[in-house]
């Protein structure tokens, strides 16, 4: 029995009341929470985008193998009188471009892709049989993708061949099936030939049409709407860039006669694509190229004819580049004919590289002044040409074969298993890192891609199975 006048008894049964907060402690207790939020949410960006720009862009027959990466400042371009590109934001374009959304039906999911689904990430299917490639991508120096075309792989009933997608996870050591876009091969202005990934999910097939998927592979999105044949395509942090332009190409030719162009621009997990300004509705006396849009983290290039536009892979308005001193390479100046076009591809901080007319040329300014740093003595017409990281190796594609150069001055062959090579040469070549990189041979009838492991001096081929 407790003691009735017990003082410590009489305290502990009291009732408790509650001391007011002081004024203010709410609000102060609720801003620091968002602050907290906000620098998780800003850490977990900035992971993401250690990760991305790790890769380094390298040129495609249409565009990059992988997301690019970046370094230096800020360029300073100056505006051109017509339509025009800068490498970073720059002075407002000549004309205003009043942008309008081209979606596509359905709402796109950045959810990373269920076990079972034919994912990049998460398939388990073989590939499909008499595979023969004409794209590339990689996400990393392991984890990539493939887009060809096939007679095995088509739905029943389809006459084919079709459109075919495989995925890998060990830098093509093996590959596996992948969910592909309901298109045919191309033909004018309709079908796909080329295949970009930023990430696991993020993905787009195109050439001439579009299409995205947001599942790896497992489902893909028609886009419409965008006025014109898809030519050109590149990815890298948080944005996909398109060359749309009108083109006179027939059959398997579909990014053939292309004069007139705009590129255009959308987030990577969404389908809303908008113009980008400075480079809407551009005539160009020489064709448009699949290959010339060449993206970085931090320059944005896209060689059209004999016209070279920059800007701010981030958004933003992009402006021409017109050289402002030395030599201009002939691939720029419109002299270089018709049937000649340069090759060009990023290296490190601002750096650019371009072979023009067997003449390698660099940039150390993103393109606003060049010298000649050599003859390119490769046989054959260059298709493709690509920078190693950190080795700064050239490696460079043409109608005869592959060639690299270590010192920007002198070329050799690489070694292709022992023998001449394919015939015809390769439409692709690109560095994933210093030492990895892949190629696509022009006749994708041989079924099987090159990889090199020892930064592009030897190629070995490898089947799609």
């Amino acid at each position: 029995m407790s003691d009735p006048f017990d003082p410590i008894e009489q305290w502990l049964s009291a009732d408790v009341e509650l001391m007011p907060a002081k004024d203010g402690t709410f609000e102060r207790v609720h801003h620091r929470a968002r602050r907290r939020k906000a620098a998780v949410a800003a850490m977990t960006a900035a992971g993401a985008a250690v990760v991305i720009a790790a890769a380094v862009t390298v040129p495609q027959l249409a565009s990059a193998l992988l997301p690019g990466h970046g370094g230096g400042g800020p360029l300073r371009i100056q505006p051109h009188s017509s339509s025009s590109q800068s490498q970073r934001p720059g002075p407002s374009p000549s004309h205003s471009v009043h942008p309008s959304p081209h979606r596509s039906s359905g709402s796109p999911s950045s959810a990373p892709p269920s076990a079972g689904q034919l994912s990049i990430l998460n398939s388990s299917v073989a590939p499909d049989a008499r595979f023969e490639p004409t794209s590339i991508t990689f996400v990393n120096d392991s984890v990539g993708a493939v887009l060809g075309r096939s007679t095995a792989g088509c739905p029943a009933g389809a006459a084919g061949p079709c459109t075919v997608v495989a995925g890998t996870t060990d830098y093509g050591q093996s590959w596996m099936k992948v969910g592909a876009p309901p298109a045919t091969p191309p033909s004018g202005s309709s079908g796909v030939s080329q295949v970009r990934f930023l990430n696991g999910e993020n993905g787009w097939a195109y050439g001439p049409e579009l299409y995205a998927t947001h599942s790896g592979g497992a489902a893909w999105t028609k886009i419409t709407g965008l006025g014109g044949r898809v030519i050109d395509l590149s990815t890298i942090d948080l944005r996909v860039y398109a060359v749309v332009a009108t083109c006179s190409g027939s059959g398997s030719d579909f990014a053939g006669g292309c004069t007139r162009f705009s590129l255009f621009s959308s987030a990577f997990n969404s389908d809303d694509w908008q113009p980008v300004p400075g480079v809407t509705n551009v005539t160009v006396k020489q064709p448009v190229r699949p290959g010339g849009l060449q993206l970085t983290g931090q320059y944005g290039y896209l060689l059209a004819g004999s016209t070279l536009f920059a800007g701010s892979p981030s958004g933003g308005s992009w402006q021409r580049v017109t050289p402002s001193s030395g030599p201009v390479p002939a691939c720029l100046s419109g002299s270089a004919g018709s049937g000649s076009s340069g090759v060009i591809a990023p290296g490190t901080n601002s750096d650019l590289f371009l072979i023009c007319r067997g003449t390698l040329y660099a940039s150390a300014d993103a393109g606003q002044t060049w010298h000649k740093s050599g003859p390119f003595t490769g046989p054959g017409n260059p298709t493709s040409l690509a920078v190693a990281p950190s080795s700064g190796t050239l490696v460079a594609a043409t109608g005869d074969g592959i060639y690299y150069s270590t010192d920007q001055r002198t070329w050799h062959r690489a070694g292709t298993g022992g023998g001449p090579g394919p015939a015809g040469g390769f439409s692709f070549v690109g560095m994933t890192t210093t030492t990895r990189g892949v190629a696509i041979p022009a006749d994708a009838g041989l079924r099987e891609i090159f990889i090199t492991s020892d930064g592009g001096l030897t190629w070995a081929a490898k089947a799609i199975s």
